[in-house]
């Protein structure tokens, strides 16, 4: 008889036992003890670390811009202070006033106001010998009992009054000073204008309050028009007793200051998963391991299993990678590539196919068409067929973008009216309409652009080139159109790709517009003598009338338009350019001297001293205003810039950006960042706050006139206060435009700079530790621009060596040119 086994009751006890054993309970209740932790540590520093830190970064900006703004304000009424007292001075008028004989008073009335272009209104009181409610009864000059008691103070004390007060429910501030002992000046402003002067330096970063206190009464002279945030209220005495400046964040200084919570989240979140995944891995190794002779078996068969083919070395992969990236990169690259080799635009070729146009070529000059404007030779290159089909090509393009206006602008070289005329000849066979305003300045036709809502436009200008050259700059869609799309225009040429129809032809008429705009948006505190020379260019007319506007006083140089630019070429960033303005401005005693080139987008600068600063270290005193005013905004400029110009922005809190040189690329730029400000080394400036984004010599100029008025400064002064490293300026080596892409293309793929970083987004600029180095392509004429800079004339001489020996080893004929 078979025995039976006895049945494994231990078996049936695990089997039927609870689910989890210890350990595993043991590990659930750790995981979610951290997990606990974790989310604990999360709601803390999310409501109580950060709101603190935030407050004490509010008001640590708050408290740095007002204290910035209590200087520039203790600075303007000690200027305005100054100019008063100056006023009282006056020989003839303290002994018209003694001797009572005030029949001159108009004339010496006049002068005073005169003096003070931007105050409400100015007086001159005689003070007679029973004081001022005499016969004369001087006391009906005055506006109310407030004006008589300052008067009396002055008196008394013999010094300069300043007071606000209300009269006709509008505060007033008035500055009163004795002219001798028998006379006194008032000057009155109007609160707005001190409003305005402090709206303009705060911006959108703060609002600001002006505060009297009088014994136990508290006026407030400028209300802000919103006060958000008061706790984070800063308050500041100024040197009038009494006044007291408070200034509150704006929300989008709080908003640029306040930590986006997105990378807290991924950090709760990654623990989470770390504290979970760990956790999982020790429970489910709490279950039972596989035999010790599965596992054997198993690497027995794994090691028995076929050898894998051996891989290279990670040094071999990363060696093919990095020369795969630097092919795709040349290859891609918009500064590299020689003319011809890129293939047309797939839907140009499209449409060429279908024989739905015209296939019969037309013979143009392929290198006028540059990587951001059409420019050549007027009287050969740019001769009436050509400009007759570029306009063509133009109003076709505009038409097929759903575009039917087009607003014509040109400036005053001898060439333009022709140009003008065949152009506009081939605008209007397309059937598109054409505004024409006429003789201005690029940046004024950019400006009629926004004005007029016509974001279509074509400044026929030869910019800065000589009197022979002529061009066109070209926007569509508010856009200026650069590279692909200028050689999209060459194709549609090439092709015959054009619309028929009639358009229109009507006239308009920007300059007065543009100046009421510029005025009425900067503020300029103090009255300097400024030189401008407009190099005979398309600037003559209204640069000199702006910057009077504006309050300067102005002396003209080469204020006439004459296409035939007889003084100089009409380009300022040649210093040699810049010699007859160093010498006006000495001759004058001038505050400063402004140049700008021939169509009026870029400009350099004269200084009192006869310093002709490069345009990154103009940008330099722009940039430190803009972040001043604005944490955190973003500043562009291109490769040519000094790397001062980034550290600069980075310690004042802005964040810099390298972009390719050219005035399309910036503005592109500038509209896709939201940047502020931008600029180039080559003078171009770009503003964004307060203005449109396009580059505007005469508005940046205005500006930075702005900011030395305001600091109380010189433009030496802001000068001197930057950092300095030795630099070459941009030297241009002449290379025929078919070959100089090659050559820029074959320096960059033989190259051995292993110490350095390559910046290959514009030609390809090589930063060493003590300096750097810059070669590229230039795409407004034959040659190939190179730019140095170091810590040290010997750094600057062996980086320029060691780009000269390259070169050389590969164009042996650029030996005269280095």
């Amino acid at each position: 008889m078979t025995e039976t086994a006895p049945i494994n009751s231990a078996s049936h006890k695990v089997k039927g036992g609870p689910r989890f054993s210890s350990n595993q309970r043991d590990i659930v209740i750790s995981a979610l003890a951290c997990i606990g932790i974790v989310f604990g540590a999360f709601y803390w520093i999310q409501h109580f670390e950060e709101p603190r830190a935030l407050k004490q970064r509010i008001d640590a900006v708050t408290a740095n811009i007002a204290d910035h703004q209590r200087g520039i304000v203790r600075d303007v009424i000690s200027q305005l202070g100054e100019r008063v007292t100056e006023q009282t001075t006056n020989a003839e008028l303290t002994n018209a006033l003694s001797q009572g004989n005030i029949s001159a008073d108009n004339l010496f009335a006049q002068s005073l106001n005169r003096a003070f272009p931007e105050a409400l209104d100015t007086k001159i009181i005689y003070i007679g010998k029973q004081g001022i409610a005499d016969e004369r009864s001087e006391t009906l000059k005055l506006r109310n009992n407030i004006e008589i008691d300052m008067l009396r103070k002055s008196i008394e004390n013999n010094t300069l009054v300043i007071e606000a007060y209300q009269h006709d429910r509008q505060w007033l501030i008035s500055f009163v000073k004795t002219a001798g002992k028998h006379g006194a000046v008032y000057v009155t402003f109007n609160a707005q204008y001190f409003e305005k002067m402090l709206n303009s330096l705060a911006g959108n970063t703060v609002s600001i309050e002006l505060i009297q206190t009088y014994k136990t009464r508290r006026d407030v002279v400028i209300k802000p028009s919103i006060i958000n945030y008061p706790d984070a209220m800063q308050s500041r005495a100024l040197s009038v007793p009494g006044w007291t400046l408070q200034v509150y964040p704006q929300e989008i200084t709080v908003q640029s200051l306040s930590s986006d919570s997105t990378l807290l989240w991924l950090i709760c979140v990654l623990c989470v998963a770390l504290i979970a995944g760990s956790h999982a891995i020790f429970f489910v190794r709490s279950y039972q391991i596989p035999l010790a002779s599965e596992r054997a078996k198993t690497n027995t068969e794994d090691t028995a299993a076929p050898q894998v083919e051996a891989t290279p070395s990670l040094e071999q992969a990363l060696a093919k990678k990095l020369a795969a990236n630097r092919q795709s990169s040349l290859s891609k690259r918009a500064n590299f590539p020689a003319p011809g080799r890129a293939p047309p635009l797939a839907e140009l070729s499209t449409r060429g196919a279908t024989g739905n146009k015209k296939t019969n070529a037309t013979r143009i000059a392929a290198n006028c068409f540059r990587a951001y404007d059409i420019r050549g030779i007027a009287d050969t290159e740019l001769n009436d067929s050509t400009c007759f089909a570029i306009g063509r090509a133009i109003g076709s393009e505009a038409l097929d973008r759903g575009q039917s206006k087009l607003l014509l602008g040109r400036d005053s070289r001898l060439s333009s009216p022709r140009i003008h005329q065949a152009l506009l000849k081939g605008l209007l066979s397309t059937g598109i309409d054409v505004t024409d305003i006429g003789i201005v300045a690029t940046p004024m036709l950019h400006f009629a652009c926004h004005n007029l809502n016509v974001g279509n436009a074509i400044m026929i200008t030869g910019s800065h080139n000589p009197s022979h050259y002529n061009g066109m700059k070209i926007s569509l869609e508010f856009a200026t159109l650069s590279a692909k799309d200028i050689q999209a225009l060459k194709y549609r040429i090439e092709t015959q790709e054009f619309e028929t129809g009639q358009g229109s032809l009507d006239t308009d008429s920007i300059e007065q517009r543009y100046i009421d705009r510029v005025s009425g948006d900067v503020v300029i505190a103090q009255t300097l003598k400024v030189v401008i020379d407009a190099g005979n260019g398309a600037t003559s007319k209204i640069a000199p009338t702006l910057f009077e506007e504006l309050g300067c006083e102005v002396i003209p140089l080469f204020c006439e338009l004459d296409g035939n630019f007889p003084n100089h070429a009409p380009d300022p960033t040649i210093e040699s350019n810049l010699s007859a303005l160093k010498v006006a401005v000495a001759e004058h005693q001038a505050d400063i001297g402004i140049a700008f080139d021939g169509d009026g987008d870029r400009l350099a600068i004269v200084t009192a001293e006869g310093r002709c600063p490069p345009a990154d270290q103009l940008l330099m005193v722009l940039a430190s205003d803009m972040v001043a005013r604005n944490p955190g905004a973003e500043i562009l400029f291109d490769v040519k810039c000094s790397r001062l110009l980034s550290e600069l922005i980075v310690d004042a809190g802005g964040r810099p950006t390298m972009w390719k040189c050219g005035h399309s690329y910036m503005k592109q730029k500038m509209a896709d960042t939201g940047a502020l400000l931008g600029g180039e080394f080559s003078g171009h400036i770009f503003y964004k706050e307060r203005w449109y984004g396009f580059d505007d010599g005469m508005y940046t100029a205005a500006r930075l006139l702005e900011i030395l008025t305001l600091s109380g400064t010189t433009m030496d002064d802001a000068l001197d206060s930057q950092c300095k490293l030795v630099s070459s300026p941009e030297i241009l080596i002449p290379v025929a435009d078919e070959r100089k892409f090659a050559l820029v293309e074959t320096f960059a793929e033989n190259q051995k700079f292993t110490d350095a970083a390559l910046i290959n987004i514009d030609g390809l600029r090589i930063e060493f530790r003590q300096g750097w180095g810059l070669i590229r392509a230039s795409n407004t004429g034959p040659a190939i621009s190179m730019r140095f800079e170091a810590d040290s004339e010997a750094s600057l001489t062996r980086i320029q060596n060691d780009f000269k020996d390259l070169l050389l080893r590969i164009d042996p004929t650029l030996v005269d040119s280095l």
